[in-house]
């Protein structure tokens, strides 16, 4: 922002619209937060613990997929497809949801934008769009596990059922993420269960909904043994910033073992030892030398999950 601006009002004095320019020569420093992040056991209990069907499912493809919110209630039950990669099946990322002003609205693309929802208020300021990801390397395709894919199934049994009860008043959304009444789920509502789902369990760590897809991308890097890109693939990071300075094509049989492995690992009980603790014969290891190598030019705030998770 400094540079841009800098650049900007550089301009507006060498035209003589400004005499000086108002922007200070130095930047301001960078200051980094460490993003609070569940350990895998925290992960687990606290999964075990949301009643709420809605905020359930949406935080067990959060810590599958490490999904954004407006991705998660992006998802339509087309995105769905319980027999691809033998069965395994998986999930695909292409859309995001978001509420946004209806004057910013008027200056967007439509190309970007899929669908508009119709208000619920009189005179509302603000549209629900659903609209296609930022970046190509958003979009992307999730390998489920079996319990998130018994879920699933369990779910569109539930919908079914939610229409069937009255037909002439069911409003379907299209969307996988919907009240019994057929609307969508906003991201609002996600983050408004997840908060009351905290007031009501303070043993847990306080954290934003967010910080369950850094504590997701966290564990997977932990469990595939520093395989950045099959964990990045997951993730759909635009840039390798956030997990190496470099970005290449992602082999689909390194993500395969990557979803094997987080299903062994994720759905493990207490007394069994951690799956990341001893690699296993023939496993991927990463040496803490060329670890910090691979992350010298990373962004800060990873440096500091990872010291975080390394601590764990």
């Amino acid at each position: 922002m400094h540079r841009l601006l800098g650049t900007a009002f550089q301009y507006a004095v060498e035209w003589g619209i400004l005499v000086k320019s108002p922007v200070p020569v130095d930047s301001p420093k960078k200051s980094t937060q460490e993003r609070t992040i569940w350990t895998v056991e925290e992960m687990r209990a606290a999964l075990d613990s949301m009643e709420d069907p809605i905020l359930h499912l949406a935080v067990h493809l959060t810590l599958v997929g490490a999904l954004r919110e407006g991705e998660i209630v992006g998802l339509t039950p087309e995105d769905l497809d319980f027999d691809a990669a033998d069965g395994i099946g998986t999930f695909r990322i292409n859309k995001s949801m978001q509420r946004v002003r209806k004057e910013a609205l008027n200056q967007v693309d439509d190309g970007c934008i899929i669908k508009i929802f119709p208000d619920k208020l009189e005179r509302s300021t603000t549209s629900l769009i659903l609209k296609s990801t930022k970046t190509a390397s958003s979009c992307r395709t999730i390998f489920m596990t079996s319990a998130l894919k018994e879920e699933l199934k369990k779910w569109l049994n539930q919908l079914a059922a939610d229409e069937m009860k009255d037909p002439a008043r069911y409003h379907d959304s299209g969307m996988l993420f919907r009240l019994p009444n057929g609307l969508a789920v906003e991201p609002v509502l996600i983050r408004k269960k997840f908060l009351k789902w905290q007031d009501a369990h303070p043993e847990f760590p306080r954290i934003v909904f967010h910080g369950l897809r850094h504590s997701s991308a966290t564990y997977q890097l932990m469990i595939s043994g520093g395989d950045v890109k099959a964990v990045q693939g997951t993730t759909g990071h635009a840039t390798a910033d956030m997990l190496v300075n470099t970005y290449a094509h992602i082999q689909q049989s390194s993500r395969v073992e990557l979803g094997r492995k987080f299903e062994e690992g994720f759905y493990a009980k207490q007394e069994s030892p951690s799956p990341q603790a001893v690699p296993a014969a023939g496993e991927p290891t990463i040496s803490m030398t060329a670890l910090l190598e691979l992350l010298k030019d990373a962004d800060p705030e990873v440096k500091a999950q990872l010291r975080l998770a390394l601590l764990t």
